[in-house]
């Protein structure tokens, strides 16, 4: 039995035989008990808000029994306007339970992850029995975690993403001060949320007396503090648009026919070659949402923030899931001996029926100094099965000039040469000519095992 989380000691999860477990003490028995049967929480549930869970007994001990979620996207790789989704889904989740009786009484951004398109809460143990107190005791947390990280990245452009690799526990106003500077005197809000409290020590909160309190007035009041983060929470909502989303619509180096002949190869080959897809530079998602048609599981990557909540805000009821990842430089495995959360390529070595790879090697191979041998056995681990490769050579116009003065160090980089690369790894089965740019082919190709 592998421990997952340990940060909880009243509620610690496990994994054992493809289960995940969590192990609650004994006399907390009756109040799951109850919780499980109440309409809103199975409400909850079915609607996916929270992880699909069961409770079973097990000798003297009380576990709940979640359903596995494979290959979500966690906090270190959601976009900012994911962020900004889970953020609401917590708020949701707190009101929701705070009008039947109930608190939640963490609101950290781990305690959610993307799953096929949509935020799904995981943290079942933080919900616990309201005190009729008034006070939140996850308010500064929830601040923490979504509120000051939004305001971050609206005024600095900053990926939410990278922003939680080192800040754990999310940006302490202290810290968003010192990034901020004179920005934070744009807002009232970042003056309250940001200035105030790393300006002025905070009070420490006691819990109150329960006796002579009006229950009734501090749930209206306990709502209020709720519904107005909401509020503050929806005026940060990110922005999607993107240089890349208007690079798209405005490619001089391809043609409408060579755009069309790429939909088209997608199109064709997933009619026929379902399974898991990864899509590793998904832009705004075009060939994606192809994919999608057909497939029962799609992924895009993109390291432009902006295509992610550009994909994330309009994907409807698509069944794809996306993430804010490098490629070349993904979020590797963190927390506490580096083993609380799986880095990117940890997760999915070997996990998808086929990747597609349109309109990057170049990038990698002149900006990022990969070479292509390295590229393509990547690949050619993160696919059981096929690849759909588009090939760039050295006279192509983007990558002349991405290369610029350093040219000539590429001047083997032709389509023989890939040909010759990729055959360690894969069998050809077709190439695909583009219409407009001959300096660019695709390839089908199919792992060699």
């Amino acid at each position: 039995m592998k421990r997952l989380s340990f940060r909880d000691p009243l509620s610690e999860v496990y994994i054992e035989s493809n289960e995940i477990i969590r192990k609650i003490d004994s006399k907390n028995e009756s109040f799951y008990t109850d919780l499980f049967e109440k309409a809103f929480f199975k409400e909850m549930i079915k609607n996916n808000w929270i992880q699909d869970s069961k409770i079973k007994k097990k000798n003297a001990n009380i576990n709940i029994i979640h359903k596995k979620i494979e290959n979500f996207t966690e906090i270190t790789e959601m976009s900012s306007y994911q962020l900004y989704l889970s953020g609401l889904l917590t708020l949701d989740i707190a009101i929701k339970a705070l009008k039947n009786g109930y608190i939640i009484k963490d609101a950290s951004a781990w305690n959610v992850v993307f799953f096929k398109g949509k935020p799904i809460f995981l943290d079942i143990g933080s919900f616990e029995s309201w005190n009729n107190n008034k006070t939140w005791y996850a308010y500064g947390q929830f601040v923490r975690n979504f509120l000051i990280p939004l305001i971050i990245n609206k005024e600095l452009k900053i990926p939410t993403s990278s922003l939680f690799l080192t800040n754990r526990d999310g940006v302490y106003p202290s810290e968003a001060k010192e990034k901020l500077g004179i920005k934070i005197f744009k807002s009232f809000m970042y003056l309250e949320y940001v200035f105030l409290p790393s300006t002025i020590k905070s009070a420490r909160i006691n819990k109150e007396k329960k006796l002579h309190q009006n229950i009734e007035m501090n749930q209206k009041i306990l709502l209020s503090i709720l519904n107005r983060l909401k509020k503050k929470l929806l005026s940060l909502e990110p922005n999607s648009s993107s240089f890349w989303a208007k690079y798209t619509k405005n490619r001089d180096h391809y043609s409408n026919k060579d755009i069309e002949i790429k939909k088209k190869i997608i199109e064709n080959f997933f009619k026929i070659n379902k399974g898991k897809v990864l899509d590793i530079g998904c832009n705004i998602g075009e060939f994606l949402f192809i994919a999608s048609k057909n497939c029962e599981e799609t992924h895009g990557i993109d390291i432009d923030e902006n295509c992610i909540n550009h994909i994330q805000k309009n994907m409807g009821e698509k069944n794809i899931s996306v993430a804010n990842i490098n490629i070349s430089n993904p979020s590797p495995n963190i927390g506490w001996n580096n083993e609380e959360t799986n880095g990117y390529l940890k997760k999915n070595i070997n996990y998808f029926d086929t990747v597609i790879f349109f309109g990057l090697v170049h990038h990698l191979v002149t900006i990022d100094r990969i070479p292509l041998a390295e590229i393509i056995l990547l690949l050619s681990k993160l696919t059981k099965k096929n690849l759909i490769f588009e090939f760039v050579s050295n006279q192509d116009q983007k990558f002349r000039e991405l290369a610029s003065i350093n040219i000539d160090l590429y001047k083997d980089f032709s389509k023989e040469y890939f040909e010759v690369t990729v055959n360690k790894y894969f069998k050809i089965i077709k190439i695909h000519e583009l219409d407009h740019n001959s300096n660019r082919q695709v390839y089908i190709l199919e792992k060699i095992n």
